[in-house]
């Protein structure tokens, strides 16, 4: 069993194109997965970590600050120290992106078109697979149902999504972890090497240093810490 723990970045801009800006171009959409016997662990060192630095509260990627950026890099080298804990992203140029044409301006139909991008080529070795996701607000209440229908077509008997759940990320460490991983992705693609956050920046190169190359897209076979850059030279 795979539990797999999904979150976004900015995807605001998909719905509202008039935010975007130069260094507000890019958004992502990512998830960490990880055995379900491994789940226990990984959140208690977790919570030693918050404990070793007094971090209390939701980790987000919005709330990473100076003070405590020595918890964030130790965050990190977590991450990387389980060979088992794997990240993938997939990022967004919202500037591209014409729901009109494509999606019938349905915005939410062309975000989960999106995060089928994500997930569909990822969990493909034979397991069943459990996905959760940050609370959204759909207008649509039956998005994760479909989601999972769409997935579990032709991924044969050895693989199955057997649910596609909401929670909420303030009770979860995994998703909190996630969102850290992903936001330093958006924030590479977003600012390159001009952001201001000190902060941010040392969290990067800390990503930056255990992959052994600036982050940017990968190969599709990169399994650790995979970015899949979407092309959208004709519009989705």
């Amino acid at each position: 069993m795979i539990d797999v723990y999904c979150d976004e970045s900015r995807q605001d801009l998909l719905a509202n194109p008039s935010a975007i800006t130069a260094n507000n171009r890019f958004c992502c959409i990512g998830g960490i997965s990880l055995p379900y016997e491994r789940r226990n662990e990984i959140k208690t060192a977790i919570k030693l970590l918050q404990k070793k630095y007094a971090v209390f509260g939701e980790v987000r990627w919005g709330t990473v600050a100076n003070n405590k950026v020595d918890f964030y890099l130790e965050l990190v080298d977590l991450f990387f120290s389980y060979p088992d804990l794997w990240f993938r992203t997939v990022v967004i140029d919202a500037s591209k992106v014409q729901n009109d044409v494509f999606n019938n301006s349905d915005q939410e139909l062309g975000y989960y078109k999106f995060y089928y991008q994500l997930l569909n080529h990822w969990l493909t070795a034979p397991d069943n697979y459990r996905i959760y996701t940050d609370q959204k607000t759909n207008k649509d209440k039956m998005r994760l149902n479909e989601l999972c229908r769409i997935l579990n077509i032709n991924r044969g008997i050895q693989t199955s999504i057997e649910l596609i759940q909401a929670i909420d990320s303030k009770e979860s460490l995994l998703l909190q972890m996630e969102n850290i991983l992903m936001g330093a992705v958006g924030f590479k693609y977003n600012f390159g090497d001009a952001g201001v956050s000190i902060a941010k920046k040392r969290i990067v190169s800390q990503i930056e240093s255990h992959i052994g190359k600036p982050i940017g897209h990968t190969s599709p076979s990169e399994q650790k810490f995979n970015v899949f850059a979407i092309s959208l030279r004709e519009g989705y």
